[in-house]
């Protein structure tokens, strides 16, 4: 029997990289909305696109920064 590939599973989640967040204490992906990791409860966390596109430094140094203050 061939299964038709074009339709979703209904267990299967289909989230944009740009609506997720990446926690970068305990490295959960979370989708964006709430205010801290639901994982951890850290604040310190980077939108996953963003971090694949090689962004990690400067918004480690940004994000730092601001929790100094």
């Amino acid at each position: 029997m061939r299964h038709n590939t074009s339709t979703l599973r209904p267990q299967q989640l289909h989230v944009p990289l740009k609506r997720l967040a990446l926690c970068l204490d305990c490295e959960r992906c979370f989708e964006l909305g709430a205010t801290a990791c639901p994982g951890c409860g850290s604040s310190t966390w980077i939108t996953l696109a963003r971090f694949l596109e090689g962004g990690v430094a400067a918004d480690l140094a940004e994000t730092r920064a601001s929790n100094a203050a």
